[in-house]
């Protein structure tokens, strides 16, 4: 995708279940170029979770997903139908990433809650639902070099 040309759209903003997802999606609806890296089909969840133990038990507070069609992305409530990954999140996280300013910011402090994970301050998880090569074909690879999650010379995922 070019980033010059990337557009945004949140679809059915009324069914997400909180503030800080429909804030999480207005953000996200204002920096497309944050997914400029992947290419089109790419479609993964977003999912909330307000502790440790929610995640372990997968009850997330909120979901969202993210789809990248040919001229930017579309955010929509709930899970995808087929989703690549789905990106977990600290509701501590959250607040701190819609704050910053760029992609490159933004995919810094991810990777840095990924690399760094803290209860108090904040923490991501990645759970794969594709084999490794296929999401660093798709794009994902990218960011993830760009987060730190991913270093230049790893040819698979650390994660």
């Amino acid at each position: 995708m070019l980033e010059e040309e990337l557009t945004s759209q949140i679809i059915d903003p009324q069914k997400y279940k909180t503030d800080l997802a429909k804030k999480y999606t207005t953000f996200l609806s204002k920096y497309p170029e944050i997914f400029s890296d992947l290419i089109s089909g790419s479609d993964f969840d977003f999912a909330l979770y307000d502790s440790i133990e929610a995640y372990d038990n997968r009850s997330p507070v909120d979901i969202f997903n993210v789809y990248c069609n040919d001229h930017g992305i579309e955010i929509r409530p709930g899970r995808a139908d087929d989703s690549d990954l789905e990106l977990a999140l600290s509701i501590k996280a959250v607040k701190k990433l819609i704050q910053t300013k760029t992609k490159v910011e933004y995919a810094q402090l991810l990777g840095h809650f990924f690399n760094n994970p803290d209860e108090e301050k904040g923490w991501i998880d990645f759970i794969l639902h594709k084999r490794t090569q296929i999401l660093i074909d798709m794009g994902y690879g990218r960011f993830a070099r760009t987060a730190g999650i991913l270093e230049e010379d790893d040819n698979v995922y650390s994660i």
